[in-house]
C-alpha cells in the first residue's frame, strides 16, 4: 500500500509537536500547483532551542530513495553551513517501517562519492544518516524526534 507524501507530513507534524511541546514547527505553502519554477527551500521550518531546522518530508517505498526524488536538494545545499541551522529530509520507508533523518551534508557527500540514491544500504555503509526511534501503528510509525537534538554543526 502506497503512502501519501501529505499524510506522512501531516503524521511527522504531529510527532514533532508531541516531541518538541516547547518548539515549533511550520508547514511552509505548497507550492504543488503547476506553475513551474516556484518551490519552497523545504517542506517544515521547526525551532527547538537552540537550533532551527529546515526539513524536507519523504514518504518512500524499498529500501532507498533516488536523490532525483529528492527535488529540494540543490535549494538547501546552500544552508548546510550556516551555525546552529539544521538541514536535512526526514525520510520514511513505509515498507522497511522505518523513519530517517539524513542531513543534506551526507546527501552531498554520497553524490560525491557517486552513489544514486539513499537508505538501508547508505546506513550500513556508514553514512551520516540518524534513525530516528519509531514504533509502528496500524499505518504510519509513532516516531520520537528528540533525537535531533543531539545533531552536530553540519547535519
Amino acid at each position: 500500500m502506497a503512502i501519501s507524501g501529505k499524510a506522512f507530513e501531516n503524521r511527522f507534524r504531529e510527532g514533532w509537536k508531541k516531541s518538541f511541546p516547547d518548539g515549533i514547527i511550520i508547514r511552509l505553502y505548497d507550492t504543488t500547483n503547476g506553475y513551474k519554477n516556484i518551490s519552497n527551500i523545504c517542506d517544515f521550518i521547526g525551532y527547538v532551542y537552540p537550533n532551527i531546522f529546515l526539513l524536507e518530508c519523504k514518504a518512500h517505498a524499498g529500501a532507498s530513495i533516488p536523490f532525483d526524488k529528492i527535488t529540494q536538494y540543490d535549494k538547501m545545499k546552500d544552508f548546510v553551513n550556516v551555525y546552529g541551522l539544521r538541514v536535512g529530509v526526514i525520510l520514511y520507508l513505509y515498507e522497511k517501517d522505518k523513519v530517517f533523518y539524513i542531513p543534506i551534508k551526507t546527501i552531498e557527500t554520497m553524490k560525491s562519492d557517486g552513489k544514486k540514491s539513499v537508505g538501508l544500504k547508505a546506513v550500513e555503509e556508514g553514512y551520516r544518516i540518524i534513525e530516528i526511534p519509531s514504533t509502528k501503528l496500524r499505518v504510519f510509525m509513532d516516531s520520537d524526534y528528540t533525537i535531533l537534538r543531539e545533531l552536530n554543526e553540519g547535519d
